[in-house]
């Protein structure tokens, strides 16, 4: 079975049932939020209003480039399926994998525009290591990318792989 056919096998499985649907968006909603505000988290604690934070969200997206929406926007939904898969496998196999959760952490930390990452970094301590990359931080994009695509066929394979009841 080649990887597209049981990628599109294991979602028709897994999205069958409404909740993995909600289980997604809530998981987009929160990564997409958490990166394009993680740079601007002082000023949302102490001067809280809905009028401010919608006002502090449309400038900090006024702010990214296209392309750099559209890496979010993608890591952000393969995040939100990799975990409705995870839930899914978690009910049906009664253990979780740990190998799929580091990818979702990757997507996370790194914010698919690079000014978005100067702030993380520079928290974190590695702001100078973005003026060495050739493309000055889209490359932790595609890395999150990858390591979210490969998660997906991962648990995919672990979705359709079918196999038989052991008789008590």
């Amino acid at each position: 079975m080649n990887y597209i056919s049981c990628v599109q096998e294991a979602l028709k499985e897994v999205y069958t049932s409404k909740k993995y649907f909600l289980v997604t968006l809530l998981v987009v909603i929160v990564i997409f939020l958490f990166n394009t505000l993680v740079s601007n988290y002082g000023i949302i604690f102490s001067e809280f209003s809905f009028s401010f934070f919608f006002s502090l969200l449309k400038g900090t997206l006024a702010s990214m480039t296209t392309f750099s929406i559209l890496l979010l926007i993608i890591m952000s939904v393969l995040a939100g399926i990799i975990t409705a898969m995870t839930i899914y496998l978690v009910k049906r196999q009664v253990k979780g994998t740990l190998r799929t959760s580091s990818s979702i952490i990757v997507s996370l930390i790194t914010p698919s525009c690079p000014s978005c990452a100067m702030g993380l970094l520079s928290v974190l301590g590695l702001s100078g290591f973005l003026a060495v990359l050739p493309f000055k931080g889209l490359e932790l994009g595609f890395l999150g990318i990858g390591l979210l695509g490969v998660s997906t066929i991962y648990l995919s394979k672990k979705i359709t792989t079918k196999t038989c009841s052991i008789a008590p």
